[in-house]
C-alpha cells in the first residue's frame, strides 16, 4: 500500500516524505520518487525529522501503514490529516489523547471505499500507467517459500506467486 500511496501522491504532484527502516530501501523510494527518506531505525524520533523537513510545519497528510498513529500525529502538521491504512503488528500501541488533541488533525481510518473510488482508482491506474512495484515472484510449489520471504518483512514490494 505505501508504495502505491507514493505513486499516487507523485501523480498528483505532491511532495513526499517517506520513512523506511533501511538505506537500501531509501535508495529504492528515491528512484521511485520520494523527494526525502527517514530511516526510522537510524532516527528513531522521525516524526521529528518530518517536521524538520517541513521548517516546522508538519506533513499535510500522512499515510500510517505500520499503526504507529500517535508518531503520525506528531509529524502531521495543525489540522492535518492521517490515514491509518494498517497496523504491522496485532497490537495496536496505545494513543495519548494530548497527542491527538494538540495535533489538531483528522484521522481516517481507510479500510474498503465505495465502488467509484473503485473506479476512479483504476482509472487513475491506467491514465497514469501505474504499475506495483514487485519484489520477487515464486513459483506455485514455492508458496511456502514466498510466505516466509513475505513474513520475513525484507519485501520491497509485492511478491507474487504465480500458477
Amino acid at each position: 500500500m505505501s508504495l502505491f500511496a507514493l505513486a499516487f501522491a507523485k501523480v498528483l504532484g505532491a511532495r513526499v516524505i517517506a520513512t523506511t527502516s533501511s538505506a537500501a530501501k531509501a535508495a529504492r523510494l528515491a528512484e521511485l520518487g520520494a523527494d526525502e527518506v527517514v530511516d526510522y531505525r537510524a532516527t528513531p524520533d522521525w516524526s521529528q525529522e518530518v517536521r524538520e523537513l517541513t521548517g516546522g510545519r508538519g506533513a499535510d497528510r500522512v499515510v500510517d501503514v505500520a499503526g504507529l498513529l500517535e508518531e503520525s500525529l506528531r509529524a502531521v502538521r495543525t489540522a492535518g490529516h492521517v490515514a491509518c491504512v494498517g497496523f504491522v503488528s496485532g497490537a495496536a500501541p496505545p494513543i495519548d489523547p494530548r497527542v491527538l488533541f494538540s495535533s489538531g488533525a483528522t484521522v481516517r481510518a481507510v479500510a474498503v471505499g465505495s465502488r467509484a473510488q473503485f473506479l476512479a482508482m483504476n482509472r487513475a491506474v491506467e491514465v497514469n500507467r501505474l504499475r506495483p512495484v514487485i519484489d520477487r515472484v515464486f513459483t506455485f510449489d514455492d508458496a511456502p517459500a514466498a510466505y516466509r520471504h513475505y513474513a520475513s518483512r525484507r519485501a520491497f514490494g509485492k511478491v507474487v506467486i504465480t500458477i
